[in-house]
């Protein structure tokens, strides 16, 4: 840990933690320092948004997200993007910005991917380009998207030559006439479907139109792009199909195959910033989301569709204007700046967990770190003095380890007497979900307590508590249909042992 080996534009430099802990940290402020001098030029509002957060805080991939425990057994997760907090903040501001820690659940980090960085993102609506509902025009506004994001970076590469030039030139032998030509000149520009058509005459002849383009596809195109000048300068790839993005990504007017999208691809590190024009008619909105891949994935895992309501009614009332927004990864421009592959070697947070272990599974696998396997609990209690009964027993049992699945009923008598559960839909409530019959299908719950709202019901009438009893046996369970055995049962779970 006391020496460092950082690949500058290919030069190889050798330098103590120390020092090279210092340098990023002073050239991270002064990117800091240019973001912000950039968005005050603009009359952009700062606004501190949530990192604990619902679905909405996800990107395209709910893969990655990390799920934040909590007491209450809610799915929360820690925020891979800020976006859609700024967008309720347009419901009272032209245009917001705001820096957050992003994270993904990465199973390592490589030299391309991080668990933990920061993410500089912006949202702007159409009164910033003198237009309003009636008169928008999403060509100008998608314009205005790349314009923006291109003074950004260029004001965050400024301010870190200005300040720390001469260290990058020294200490790190990076050219940094190709970054100062970089603040002064626009960016480059290719569509997504030209690029496919020069990586097919580039040795990628078998990438066709719909691919998500890789890191090797977008490192060939800003090297082509770049080397009839010799320059360095970033490349947009812009308006993607429309499939491979995330749902509220605007669907062109002139071409219905792709969104008004673009990534932004720098030199050495890939890509950094991710931009789109918002869709902002919400029946359109609304087909993008329920025929996205990720919300198919949200509702398999037990998601639904009131997840994403809120947003939805803010586009449904038009209480914001149409707008367009980014995120810049901060880390990436930091690579771009010192000309490094490895982005590991830029990230102030990925040299601290090198000292601290804290991402070393031996390690806490060796301090004998356990951690209990939840126990997932379905009740459905019928009538009231059955509910009443068991109330005490149900308070003395809630802790951690226990995870209490409701019924509506159920539900809503133990939130009013401050027992927090997971309420899930009856079997005839088919199109809900969360709904009993897909839990039990996957094997959720260890213990059934099923008790019937009428046990003098007709044998042959069919009903939900029934349903879900004949389905417990089958699956290897005892459904629990008695307040005393269920007293039993839940006074033994809540042990805690």
């Amino acid at each position: 840990m006391n020496k460092l080996t950082i690949n500058s534009e290919n030069h190889k430099t050798e330098i103590s933690f120390n020092d090279h802990f210092a340098n990023l940290v002073k050239i991270n402020k002064s990117l800091g320092n240019g973001a912000r001098e950039a968005y005050v030029k603009r009359g952009n509002i700062y606004v501190d948004v949530p990192e604990i957060v619902g679905i909405t805080g996800a990107c395209e991939n709910v893969d990655t997200l990390f799920k934040v425990g909590n007491r209450l057994h809610i799915p929360l997760f820690f925020s891979q993007t800020g976006q859609l907090a700024l967008e309720q903040a347009l419901q009272s501001f032209s245009s917001v910005w705001t820096i957050i820690h992003s994270g993904r659940d990465e199973e390592i980090e490589d030299a391309r991917h991080l668990r933990q960085f920061r993410l500089t993102e912006e949202e702007f609506d159409a009164t910033t380009v003198g237009m309003s509902r009636e008169q928008y025009d999403e060509d100008k506004m998608y314009e205005m998207l790349l314009e923006n994001i291109q003074k950004t970076i260029q004001s965050m590469v400024k301010h870190i030559l200005e300040d720390n030039g001469e260290i990058l030139k020294k200490v790190y032998k990076r050219n940094i006439a190709l970054l100062d030509f970089a603040t002064k000149n626009d960016f480059l520009r290719i569509s997504y479907e030209d690029a496919i058509s020069l990586l097919n005459k580039n040795g990628f002849e078998r990438v066709k139109f719909g691919d998500d383009l890789k890191s090797d596809h977008e490192a060939k195109i800003v090297e082509l792009l770049n080397k009839k000048n010799k320059t360095e300068l970033p490349v947009f790839i812009m308006k993607y199909p429309k499939e491979i993005k995330f749902f509220n990504m605007k669907v062109s007017a002139a071409d219905p195959r792709v969104c008004l999208s673009a990534d932004l691809i720098f030199p050495y590190a890939g890509e950094g910033t991710g931009s789109a024009v918002r869709e902002h008619e919400f029946e359109r909105l609304n087909e993008r989301l329920i025929t996205s891949t990720m919300y198919k994935l949200h509702v398999e895992r037990g998601g639904k569709y009131e997840d994403f309501k809120w947003y939805l009614d803010i586009m449904k009332t038009e209480s914001t204007q149409p707008h367009a927004g980014y995120g810049i990864g901060n880390d990436r421009v930091m690579q771009y700046v010192f000309g490094e592959f490895d982005i590991r070697n830029v990230s102030v947070f990925s040299l601290l967990n090198r000292q601290t272990g804290d991402w070393d599974k031996k390690r806490y696998g060796q301090a004998g770190f356990i951690q209990k396997k939840k126990k997932h609990v379905f009740l459905s209690i019928g009538q009231m003095k059955n509910k009443k009964a068991l109330l005490p027993i149900i308070k003395k049992a809630s802790h951690d380890d226990l995870v209490f699945y409701t019924t509506e009923n159920t539900y809503n008598f133990l939130k009013e007497n401050r027992v927090m559960t997971s309420m899930v839909y009856k079997i005839s409530d088919i199109i809900k979900t969360p709904n009993v019959s897909d839990l039990l299908q996957r094997h959720v719950f260890d213990t059934i307590i099923c008790i019937p709202t009428n046990p003098d019901r007709n044998k042959s009438e069919m009903s939900d508590g029934k349903i879900i009893r004949r389905a417990a046996v089958q699956l290897g369970l005892t459904p629990i249909t008695s307040v005393d055995v269920a007293e039993m049962v839940l006074e033994n779970l809540g042990k805690n042992e």
